[in-house]
């Protein structure tokens, strides 16, 4: 099975992949989509606000930080004034922030310029404008991968497949180089046109696609009736007021007939801590433990438990699809429905992403994104570089002819409703 080392959405956060706009977004981020999407600290554990004036320690210690503070200043003054290869002052405060971050040793720690961060709030209203409406991801062997397709996109009516890789931007390289930068090359203004040059391992065939830029919503979810009974839900992406849509369909499903619920994550990177919790709460009786999430506020060690409420359908039967493009939140929601017995797991490992950044605005309309808490599932597990084993594996058809892991999880469900 595949394991990338990031999964970044193109766009910003949860650095995922999703060329939707400039940015990425990891998941739990992220979305580089493959972080819970960027909660922001006091969704995850209630807390003063963090400004510059929560700094502490005593007279002495303040008056050392103002110092080093004026000296990182002082260079870049300096350098404005004397370097042979000239900066602009914004880009030397933007190589600072990243430098800090970079200390972190965090690979979802990210940087995000003023017109990214202005996609990343838009990306959380499921608009995303600019982009060509793909979701990638880099592979293990550095390599930008497709992992869907965004329907109604600009991409949506080409020949463009799960499994692509993108070897060209308008003829410049686009492999073993930041994931960042070839989302830079790929998104523009609405309207225009960018080159691509993919490669399709199934056939060793390498093809060449014109796409025009465009806006087009990135849709949450899309459903089905199969049989009659057994709602289908594919749920693309954890964004703000997800549940509460998904709770809609659902009512109107059962109303017309559906008796049990397919939930498919299958390559859903992540995105709001909050919708992940708000879907679970929606399958699990009163008071049961959602998730614990433990990280750190103005530098003390802090824990939060996530309770249900009064879950709407605590006995309908569910069946969870994951896959190894599962992380994050939806890892989340699987596992936790998979620690108290409320549904079964059909398909692959998932992809093992345990892990909360929150995204910070600075006073310059900039953002940064660093990882601020890990989350516990019900009992105790931490999924975190490991995933989730569903309970059924059922390796995907190699020709992409018949989808075998719904089947069989439609075959599981009739079981369920016998």
């Amino acid at each position: 099975m595949k394991k990338f080392k990031a999964l970044k959405i193109i766009l910003s956060f949860i650095l995922a992949l999703i060329i939707f706009g400039t940015g990425f977004l990891l998941g739990l981020d992220f979305t580089y989509k493959f972080n819970i999407r960027i909660p922001r600290i006091s969704e995850i554990i209630p807390a003063k606000i963090i400004t510059g004036s929560n700094i502490t320690g005593d007279k002495g210690e303040q008056q050392e930080t103002a110092a080093s503070i004026k000296s990182i200043e002082q260079a870049i003054e300096l350098i404005l004034k004397e370097a042979i290869n000239p900066k602009t002052k914004n880009e030397l405060i933007a190589a600072a922030i990243q430098g800090i971050l970079l200390k972190l040793e965090d690979n979802h720690a990210e940087y995000f310029s003023k017109e990214q961060y202005a996609k990343i709030m838009e990306s959380y209203k499921g608009v995303m404008s600019g982009g060509i409406g793909v979701i990638v991801t880099v592979n293990d062997r550095e390599q930008v991968e497709i992992v869907k397709v965004i329907p109604d996109s600009p991409s949506s009516s080409l020949d463009i497949k799960q499994g692509d890789l993108i070897k060209k931007v308008n003829g410049e390289e686009a492999e073993r180089i930041a994931l960042e930068e070839v989302v830079s090359k790929i998104t523009g203004p609405v309207g225009t046109d960018v080159r691509i040059t993919f490669y399709r391992p199934s056939e060793l065939k390498t093809f060449e696609i014109t796409i025009t830029r465009g806006t087009f919503t990135i849709p949450n979810f899309v459903s089905e009736m199969i049989d009659g009974n057994i709602a289908y839900i594919q749920y693309y992406d954890f964004q703000e007021g997800g549940a509460e849509q998904v709770e809609k369909e659902i009512d109107s499903m059962i109303n017309n007939g559906a008796e049990g619920i397919i939930l498919d994550f299958r390559n859903n990177l992540g995105g709001v801590l909050d919708d992940a919790v708000k879907l679970c709460d929606l399958f699990l009786e009163k008071d049961r433990l959602i998730v614990r999430v433990t990280g750190r506020v103005d530098g003390k060690e802090v824990s939060r438990d996530y309770n249900a409420t009064e879950g709407k359908y605590p006995d309908i039967p569910l069946v969870v699809l994951i896959n190894e493009y599962s992380a994050s939140a939806s890892e989340l929601t699987a596992g936790t429905l998979q620690d108290h017995d409320r549904a079964v797991l059909v398909g692959m490992k998932s992809f093992g992403k345990g892990t909360v950044q929150t995204l910070h605005v600075l006073s310059d309309g900039s953002g940064i994104k660093f990882t601020t808490a890990k989350y516990y599932l019900p009992l105790g597990e931490s999924i975190d570089g490991t995933g989730i084993e569903p309970d059924i594996k059922v390796l995907p058809d190699p020709g992409l002819k018949t989808d075998t892991q719904k089947d069989k999880a439609v075959e599981e469900m009739k079981k369920l409703l016998k």
